[in-house]
């Protein structure tokens, strides 16, 4: 079992890795969506072929992006914060 300066601790770090990740996600949907402009504009001119091949093109820019890793690990942040702060509550 963790003290409460420990848990504390383990709070405010995961509480600043959540800030630094809130920024890259904002960083990285803003780039997404200027790239989906761009992509619009193509998808409108594009045959079916054309279509599939901008669609693995958005897959390829989003997980280079790292958009669903940054959400997944938000996710796992949120929930140890909320076990850590329901601890420290006893």
């Amino acid at each position: 079992m963790m003290t409460p300066a420990e848990t504390q601790a383990l709070i405010d770090q995961l509480k600043e890795e959540r800030n630094r990740l809130d920024q890259q996600l904002d960083d990285a949907l803003h780039t997404f969506a200027e790239y989906e402009e761009g992509m619009n504009v193509r998808w409108q001119t594009a045959d079916a072929n054309g279509r599939q091949d901008l669609m693995a093109e958005r897959s390829r820019v989003e997980e280079e992006l790292g958009i669903v890793t940054i959400v997944l690990r938000l996710d796992e942040i949120r929930e140890a914060l909320d076990a850590a702060e329901a601890s420290r509550l006893g």
